[in-house]
């Protein structure tokens, strides 16, 4: 019996997370955007944006009409299970003026096919144009990207890449078309 509570205990354990999001706003030009949360019919999602609209939403696809240029909104998802335990997801989305740029970049991913955190991608807003490469310790090119929706799967031709620290270098021109060069190291985890 003490087992069983104990293991009711741990399944209630409220876990919660938190994420930044920024998108443009030039001149008036805003869309609503699709955010993908991961999603499962055995729980209970329930959305609730501050300063913007929920145009649609299904099975873990939720599509956010921000009230620009107010400058900050919020996203809060709560998913619960049928013994009411839960956890919720929060995103902090900020607008930016167009004439600023910026680049965000992890430290870390884990291509383990969960579908969390599975690629490095890193994110941006204002960019003109964008290339990144990853190289391993040898500083032999594994990867090569012109999308900045694109990423790095952890993968070089269809192998798997063991865990351990790799290098990016990204180059990128910004609303100034000024042209900016950022090289890191990234974490791979499985």
């Amino acid at each position: 019996m003490t087992r069983y509570l104990l293991g009711l205990l741990l399944l209630c354990t409220q876990v919660q997370a938190q994420y930044y999001h920024q998108i443009p706003n030039c001149f008036g030009d805003s869309r609503p955007v699709r955010y993908s949360v991961p999603y499962n019919s055995q729980y209970n999602y329930n959305y609730q944006v501050v300063n913007g609209n929920i145009v649609n939403q299904n099975n873990g696809d939720i599509l956010v009409d921000w009230n620009l240029p107010a400058g900050t909104g919020q996203l809060i998802v709560t998913i619960t299970n049928s013994l009411d335990c839960g956890t919720s997801i929060n995103l902090l989305m900020e607008a930016l003026p167009c004439d600023q740029t910026t680049l965000y970049i992890p430290n870390s991913f884990t291509p383990n096919q969960d579908g969390i955190n599975d690629v490095f991608t890193p994110k941006g807003t204002n960019i003109k144009y964008y290339e990144m490469t990853i190289y391993n310790r040898w500083g032999q090119e594994l990867y090569f990207t012109r999308n900045i929706n694109g990423g790095w799967n952890g993968r070089y031709y269809g192998r798997l890449s063991p865990n351990g620290i790799y290098t990016y270098k990204i180059i990128y021109h910004d609303y100034k078309n000024n042209i900016k060069t950022v090289v890191g190291k990234v974490s791979l985890i499985r």
